[in-house]
C-alpha cells in the first residue's frame, strides 16, 4: 500500500489537526505496513515535512485576519484550485505509483486517479458557523458541494461526528468510519522540579486551573470567565494556546473585579512545557461547546491531571467515566464543578487514577492499525 497524504495541514502550528496527522503517520511509519509520501502542491516529501516556526506562523496568521473576508476567500480558493491542479499533474505524469490519497484538508480534492479517503474532524463549519472566520465557512461551502463526490470513504475521529456526517451529507454508514485519536507520547507526568521550572518560566502561580486550546469562540471561554468570577474559590486560571480568531469580549474583564490578577495567558506553549503545565495543574477545565473528540482531555489525563469537561458532542467519548462533566450552557454547573474539585482532595486523587487508566486505552499504534485497515478496504 502506497499512500499519498495532503501535507499542508501538517506545516502549520502544532495544534489539533497537525498533531493528529503527525502522530498518525509517525505510528504508520513505525509499523512499516505502508509506504507514505507527503505532498504540499509545490513539494513532495518522503518523510513528515517540517513544522512552521510558531512565532512567524502566528504573526502571518494575525496579518491575514485583518484582510477583508472576500479577499481571503478568493486567495484561499485560488490556492486550493492550484493544489488540485498540481495533484492531478502528479498522477498524469506517470511517475506516481500511489494506491490511495488521504485528503486531510477541509474539503476533498478533485481526483479520480486513485481512491480518496477524506478526513473530517468535525462539522463545526456547519454546526457553529458563527464561531469561524467567514472566509473559512465560505470556502468549505463552496467546495464541499462539488468535491464530496470524489471521496471514496470518509474517516473521522469519534462516533458522534460519524453520526453527524451521515445525517448531514446523507451518506450510507458503510462510507464513514470513526477511529479515535490518542495523546501524544510526549504527554506524561513530569517530575516536581520540571513542573517548578516551567511555572517560573511562564510566571505561573503554585496552584492553578488550566485551559488548553486556541482562544476561539467555540471554546466557550466567556462562560469559563463568568464561572471563575462567581466561584467561591480564588484559584487562578491559566489559558495556554495561541490567540486564535473571533471577538473576545471576555478579555476586557480579566483585569477587573474578582478576576484581577487571577488569569494568566501564556500564548502557544511547546509540548514539553505543556506536559509540565498539565502535571502541575489542579485540573484541566474544558467547557467547549463542540469538539470532534477533545484531545486535550486525553493529554491531561495522561499527565495525571484531573479533568472537568463539557458533556456536549464527542467529549464523553474521550473522557469516559474519568472526568467531572458540566453543561456548557450552564455557568452554575461549571461553578459547582470547580468548587467541588478544588475542595475535595479525595476526588482529585480518584480522577487522576481514573484518568491515567483512561488515557492508556488510547494508543497511536492502535489508531494507525485501524486506519490502515480502512485504507486497505477502500483500495
Amino acid at each position: 500500500m502506497n499512500i499519498l497524504v495532503n501535507a499542508i495541514p501538517m506545516t502549520g502550528l502544532l495544534t489539533g489537526i497537525a498533531r493528529y496527522l503527525r502522530n498518525l503517520y509517525q505510528a504508520v511509519n513505525r509499523l512499516g505496513l505502508a509506504d507514505t509520501a507527503f505532498f504540499t502542491g509545490s513539494h513532495m516529501y518522503p518523510a513528515l515535512p517540517a513544522m512552521a516556526d510558531a512565532a512567524r506562523w502566528q504573526q502571518v496568521t494575525r496579518s491575514v485576519r485583518h484582510l477583508p473576508d472576500p479577499l481571503v476567500f478568493g486567495l484561499r480558493a485560488a490556492r486550493w484550485r492550484w493544489y488540485e491542479h498540481q495533484l492531478n499533474c502528479l498522477f498524469r505524469s506517470g511517475k506516481s505509483d500511489f494506491t490511495l490519497y488521504h485528503e486531510t484538508a477541509f474539503t476533498p480534492a478533485k481526483l479520480t486517479a486513485v481512491p480518496t479517503v477524506y478526513s473530517v474532524y468535525d462539522l463545526s463549519l456547519r454546526r457553529y458557523k458563527d464561531t469561524h472566520p467567514k472566509e473559512r465557512v465560505w470556502l468549505f461551502e463552496y467546495f464541499i458541494k462539488t468535491r464530496l463526490k470524489y471521496a471514496r470513504h470518509i474517516l473521522t475521529i469519534s462516533e458522534f461526528i460519524r453520526q453527524e456526517i451521515m445525517d448531514e451529507f446523507k451518506v450510507p454508514p458503510s462510507m464513514v468510519s470513526s477511529v479515535p485519536l490518542a495523546p501524544d507520547p510526549l504527554f506524561f507526568a513530569r517530575p516536581p522540579r520540571t513542573v517548578a521550572n516551567v511555572r517560573r518560566k511562564y510566571g505561573l502561580p503554585g496552584q492553578y486551573l488550566l485551559f488548553v486550546s486556541s482562544l476561539e469562540p467555540r471554546k466557550n471561554i466567556g462562560l469559563l470567565m463568568d464561572a471563575l468570577a462567581a466561584a467561591k474559590t480564588d484559584i487562578p486560571l491559566v489559558l495556554a494556546g495561541w490567540h486564535g480568531w473571533g471577538e473576545k469580549p471576555w478579555h476586557k474583564g480579566i483585569g477587573t473585579g474578582n478576576l484581577k490578577g487571577r488569569v494568566f495567558l501564556t500564548g502557544h506553549v511547546p509540548d514539553q512545557d505543556l506536559a509540565a503545565m498539565y502535571t502541575g495543574a489542579a485540573a484541566l477545565v474544558y467547557p467547549s461547546l463542540y469538539e470532534g473528540l477533545g484531545l486535550p482531555i486525553l493529554e491531561a489525563m495522561a499527565c495525571g491531571c484531573p479533568v472537568i469537561c463539557s458533556s456536549a458532542a464527542s467529549m464523553p467519548e474521550a473522557a469516559g467515566d474519568a472526568a467531572l462533566f458540566i453543561d456548557p450552557e450552564d455557568k452554575d454547573s461549571l461553578v459547582h464543578a470547580m468548587e467541588t474539585l478544588v475542595g475535595d482532595t479525595s476526588l482529585c486523587r480518584n480522577l487522576k487514577t481514573a484518568g491515567l487508566a483512561r488515557a492508556k486505552r488510547f494508543t497511536w499504534e492502535n489508531t494507525a492499525r485501524r486506519t490502515l485497515d480502512i485504507f486497505r478496504r477502500v483500495i
